[in-house]
């Protein structure tokens, strides 16, 4: 497009028709509404400058003008007394238009050497919050952005040099949602060489960034040498990048739109239980968060879909960030789908795991208590002059009680050890057993699994290893180091609540004291096999 020209060819010769194109346009677009209160994001570059103009006049005379224009500029700290001087000079021209002014310094070279960032993107972080800090003061609903054609064709080749997928190469979005703001890009359809036209028609000042001609910065290579060189082979590229961009992002919005519908209908929550989220489909210790889903339904997706949903669910796991690329995704998917091994767990990210335990799989964000659980690993002791009480078990989101009577009553079942099967519910029931309590070895130890432990099992001659008793149920793999335990003063393991108890300490009518255990409440008790 050619400077002053409008996309269909249509010659505006005066700024007033101009910004009459660019009404017309915003308002097709529903990028705001009449009344709304905007951030316009200003770094002094003719860019921004244009978009500011162009909205304060929008503000004089539009049938959809915003309600209020606040100017927002950051001074990033990386060009000493230049940043200096743009900041003076766009509060002064936010002071001209009439307009509220918010500035800040901040120092993003430092947060790029302490995070490990490249400098565009510590200061990129360091602006959007600012952005929303000043939204949110001023009660602001939008907050724009001066990005125009020329940005958008640098970022999708960006993009498409470092592998992005279609959601990358849609390039950036007319306007998006984040900390319940929209984010607008009203020039996006201008060249910059339409936005030069303008500022020099209108006499609208502005300052040139010099770091903008520096080749170590790869969108400044991408600008000054190889969209020219791509140029000469198509001098309509810009355009037909965007162009691209737009399709894409159509596309790409129906498929995130299927991927959600996906996710809410089949991905199950995994917490803790500390959260008190009673809806969560299982409970892991030292899991912040979490997603389960059935590999089956997972199988049955087209691997377009397959790849979107590990997509969506690492995203609200690392919450955004960049760590999860393609070959992340792409990785995810082929284990899943693979048949070496029905239990397996590998790391994806920084804290973030993906884990096949037969028939689910899940994606888990790890946190480090290092004393968390510590007490169940080494052991709670029980004495044989603790009639009755009760013990919290975090690891296991469990509570296990117990009683003494001193007779056993015609008719009773205290013998019998309830247990469960892979992929029953046992909402709101306990697991119980009963004991001879002059039978057993006292004290007693709560405790989690170790290495090597074997249990003399009810019905059967000779022992039976616990890691064994655990495949045998299909009990996860991610639960069986919170599954409580009770051993006796000699080690010899006498129940393990939900699978089964030893042979030790049965109940007989000639019994004179009983003690009586239940789990309430246990994380495996709540484990979902598909």
């Amino acid at each position: 497009m050619t400077a002053g020209q409008s996309s269909d060819g249509e010659q505006f010769n005066t700024w007033d028709k101009w910004i009459e194109r660019l009404e017309a346009d915003w308002c097709k677009r529903g990028l705001w509404g009449a009344g709304a209160v905007m951030v316009v994001a200003v770094s002094g570059g003719p860019d921004s400058m244009l978009l500011l103009h162009a909205l304060a006049a929008l503000n004089e005379r539009s049938d959809c003008k915003p309600g209020r224009l606040i100017v927002a500029h950051v001074h990033h700290g990386f060009r000493g007394q230049e940043s200096d001087e743009e900041a003076r000079f766009v509060e002064q021209e936010a002071a001209r238009l009439g307009l509220p002014f918010e500035m800040i310094r901040v120092d993003a070279p430092g947060l790029a050497k302490r995070e490990g960032l490249n400098p565009q993107a510590a200061a990129r972080q360091l602006r959007y919050e600012f952005l929303i800090r000043t939204a949110s003061h001023y009660g602001a609903t939008h907050v724009a952005l001066a990005h125009h054609a020329d940005d958008q064709a640098e970022t999708v080749l960006m993009r498409l040099i470092r592998g992005s997928g279609s959601t990358g190469l849609a390039g950036m979005a007319w306007s998006r949602e984040e900390e319940g703001l929209l984010f607008v890009r009203p020039l996006l359809m201008l060249r910059k060489m339409e936005v030069l036209h303008w500022c020099s028609v209108r006499d609208i000042p502005y300052v040139n960034d010099s770091s903008n001609t520096k080749r170590s910065y790869f969108r400044n290579r991408m600008r000054l040498d190889i969209i020219p060189q791509l140029e000469e082979e198509n001098p309509r590229l810009v355009e037909a990048l965007c162009r691209m961009a737009d399709s894409l992002r159509d596309e790409d919005d129906y498929m995130e739109a299927e991927t959600r519908r996906l996710f809410q209908r089949h991905v199950k929550a995994v917490n803790d239980g500390r959260s008190g989220d009673s809806n969560a489909a299982l409970f892991i210790p030292h899991v912040q968060a979490g997603y389960i889903l059935d590999r089956n339904t997972f199988l049955g997706l087209h691997v377009a879909l397959q790849r979107r949903l590990i997509k969506l669910i690492l995203n609200y796991l690392t919450r955004g960030s960049d760590q999860i690329d393609f070959e992340a995704v792409d990785s995810a998917r082929v284990r899943a789908a693979g048949e070496c091994s029905t239990t397996w767990r590998v790391d994806v990210a920084q804290d973030i795991v993906f884990a096949r335990e037969y028939e689910r799989l899940l994606w888990l964000r790890i946190h480090h208590d290092s004393t968390e659980g510590a007490d169940c690993k080494t052991g709670f002791t029980i004495h044989r002059t603790d009639a009755m009480g009760q013990l919290s078990l975090p690891n296991n989101n469990s509570t296990l009680r117990w009683t003494t009577v001193a007779e056993v009553k015609a008719g009773s079942d205290a013998g019998r050890s309830e247990s469960f099967s892979a992929g029953q519910h046992h909402h709101g029931q306990a697991w119980e057993a009963s004991f001879d309590a002059e039978e057993l070895c006292w004290p007693l130890v709560v405790r989690t699994r170790q290495p090597g432990d074997r249990m003399r099992v009810q019905g059967l001659n000779g022992s039976k290893k616990v890691q064994d008793m655990f495949v045998d149920l299909k009990i996860a793999p991610s639960l069986r180091d919170t599954i409580p335990l009770v051993a006796d003063a000699n080690e010899h393991i006498v129940w393990i609540p939900g699978v089964r108890r030893s042979n030790a300490a049965y109940v007989q009518p000639s019994t004179q004291a009983v003690v009586h255990f239940a789990l309430e409440g246990g994380a495996h008790e709540r484990s979902v096999h598909p």
